[in-house]
């Protein structure tokens, strides 16, 4: 779970084989069957598709995705050689700044005899949406989210090691950290730190960073602030970094000094809600129901009305992506979907326990991502 990022403005550098590239393709154009192509413009599904890492500007850019026919990315003139250096790909073609990149794109449909049913990236902005309807007038755009969805939900061996290494620099940097903190540091002070350790293992900046002392750990999105760290206070950090582009999210909770037994007695119960949910997660379980278990175990130790958000949410590209793992979804989990498990107890004006965990579900049940310990007490 996060609220915020930090250092978010880095836009990290991926490596992908291009051999995992081309499996997206097969996989999505397979899938394809209310479509004629597909559409993504700059941003998550474009690099999940392309390899190349970026947010949109007011210069469209988008790749295309034909049912039968190779992709080709649509681009400025003079943003060409940088587009194809990122994604190896050697059809771009181009628009000069004096062109209409929307006549242009209709006309590569037309010659390419691309048919006129398009799927579309929800991501891309209304208005490039409507400036494309209005010029492609024999084009129908259609919201592509479903098919896009399906295909990044379920994880290659590639992504789910790439996932690995996030949680684990994520975790390890997390408990390395905490090593560092003293009485009277501030909860801001604290994100450096972070920065620095978990930077040092995987290379990439903070993807965001959560950092509670004391009551504030009771905020189950709590941002950085100017509280100091006592002697005695929990430490909440909800922490992670990213490797090839792919999320970790992990959340420890620690203690300063020793903890006293209410601490104890409600951690216990949020460690055995989450080892509940983890044990019970096999393939056919809906996300739903895996709510329903922890939420279960913490209401029946009489902390129900202070676990306050879903169990979890799927991990990727994304910190938050499908699935959603809350009391309304009855979708069933697929093998290697990965996401999180975080059931939480706050306790307002005394002290929160969330526990964290990256998890991929395969044939024998959910696997945890990451081996760190999280104890330290």
């Amino acid at each position: 779970m996060h609220l915020i990022r930090v250092f978010c403005s880095v836009i990290n550098m991926i490596d992908i084989p291009k051999t995992e590239i081309k499996r997206r393709w097969t996989a999505v154009q397979k899938a394809m069957d209310d479509f004629d192509a597909l559409i993504l413009p700059l941003g998550v599904n474009f690099q999940y598709f392309f390899g190349k890492p970026g947010m949109p500007s007011e210069r469209i850019i988008l790749g295309i995705i034909p049912k039968s026919k190779d992709p080709f990315i649509l681009a400025p003139s003079f943003e060409i050689s940088n587009f194809e250096a990122a994604t190896q790909i050697d059809d771009i073609v181009g628009w000069e700044e004096t062109e209409s990149p929307y006549k242009i794109f209709e006309q590569e449909l037309n010659d390419r005899e691309i048919g006129t049913n398009i799927g579309v990236d929800p991501k891309l902005w209304i208005v490039e949406y409507e400036r494309l309807s209005n010029t492609s007038k024999r084009h129908n755009f259609t919201s592509a989210g479903n098919l896009i969805d399906s295909i990044r939900e379920v994880k290659s061996s590639w992504e789910i090691e790439q996932l690995s290494l996030a949680s684990q620099y994520s975790s390890e940097g997390i408990l390395t950290a905490f090593d560092r903190f003293y009485d009277g540091m501030m909860e801001i002070e604290a994100v450096p730190i972070l920065a620095e350790e978990l930077g040092n293992l995987s290379g990439n900046p903070l993807s965001f960073a959560l950092v509670q002392f004391g009551e504030n750990s009771a905020l189950p999105h709590g941002s950085p602030s100017r509280k100091k760290l006592g002697s005695n206070d929990v430490v909440l950090l909800d922490v992670g970094t990213s490797v090839n582009g792919y999320q970790g999210d992990i959340t420890i909770t620690l203690h300063m000094g020793k903890p006293n037994q209410k601490f104890l007695e409600v951690y216990e119960t949020v460690f055995e809600a989450n080892r509940a949910a983890f044990s019970k997660e096999l393939e056919g379980i809906s996300g739903g129901s895996l709510d329903e278990v922890a939420r279960k175990h913490i209401v029946d130790a009489g902390y129900g009305k202070y676990f306050t958000h879903r169990l979890g949410h799927g991990i990727g590209l994304e910190v938050h992506e499908k699935p959603y793992l809350v009391g309304t979804n009855s979708s069933p989990m697929k093998i290697n979907q990965t996401h999180t498990i975080e059931p939480g107890i706050y306790l307002p004006g005394e002290f929160g326990v969330r526990i964290e965990d990256d998890v991929v579900l395969q044939e024998k049940g959910a696997r945890r991502l990451y081996n760190t310990s999280r104890h330290n007490w």
